[in-house]
């Protein structure tokens, strides 16, 4: 899984780079800059409008003495979606965009929940305590 995210890692730039190439050369420069800029902007104010939101349902699950798990869920996607947005590319900003859709989020959530389940029945899963 390291060895993937890894690679990812070292071969999205170069994917980015010859996306934002091609899309130049077909749109104009100055399109490609203004759309890098627009989805950034964009992105930052869905991301802002959303992360309020989420911040509210979080103190009014709190007052109400209710499970908080779906606001901090919420919250920690978005924290995940900021680098992907803030990067410029279309690749990132697709992913990032992306995390920012309340049904995308649960999916990859529940499915996220649903494998650390099965590792944790399979007894895949280790605890480990350190001492500082």
């Amino acid at each position: 899984m390291i060895l993937y995210l890894f690679l990812l890692l070292i071969a999205l730039p170069f994917i980015e780079i010859y996306i934002l190439i091609k899309a130049g050369s077909v749109f104009g420069a100055g399109w490609v800059i203004l759309a890098t800029i627009a989805t950034a902007v964009i992105g930052g104010a869905i991301l802002r409008w959303q992360g309020l939101q989420a911040l509210n349902r979080l103190r009014s699950d709190m007052q109400q003495q209710t499970s908080p798990v779906q606001p901090v869920v919420d919250g920690v996607f978005l924290l995940i979606a900021v680098p992907f947005l803030i990067t410029p590319g279309f690749v990132t900003d697709t992913i990032g965009f992306l995390l920012l859709i309340p049904f995308v989020r649960h999916a990859i959530a529940r499915a996220f929940l649903k494998k650390i389940k099965g590792s944790i029945d399979r007894g895949e899963t280790r605890i480990m305590f350190r001492r500082f």
